[in-house]
């Protein structure tokens, strides 16, 4: 057979002024559990943007390395030739007549006579 509630007991367990019911039991803790799978699935995603972050990363730095290589060689290009043009002048200097006769006359030696002449075939 069921009991019936008495009054006071019912009244304990109502709120006096709102009438709502109280409970005063203990709240269970809620636990925050993650599968096997669902940290598997966290650490897969973790290394694929941790890779895609170290990629953007490293392809800013190369590109970064390519433009200072870039810079450097055009320079060392403007020097080159700068050197090949001043190259160019010296060697039409030396094949000049008048150069070519300072140097033999500074050598010592003339012009060879018709005995010295040898006409190859």
């Amino acid at each position: 057979m069921v009991r019936p509630i008495q009054r006071a007991e019912s009244e304990g367990r109502r709120n006096a002024r709102t009438g709502v019911r109280v409970s005063n039991a203990r709240k269970k803790k809620v636990t925050f559990r993650l599968t096997h799978r669902q940290i598997l699935l966290m650490a897969l995603i973790l290394v694929v943007f941790m890779g895609s972050g170290i990629g953007y990363v490293w392809s800013n730095f190369e590109g970064t390395q390519i433009g200072y290589d870039l810079s450097r060689l055009k320079e060392e290009e403007l020097r080159l030739r700068e050197v090949n043009k001043k190259l160019r002048v010296e060697l039409a200097t030396l094949k000049s007549p008048q150069s070519l006769e300072r140097y033999i006359r500074r050598l010592g030696l003339r012009e060879p006579s018709p005995e010295q002449i040898i006409i190859l075939p």
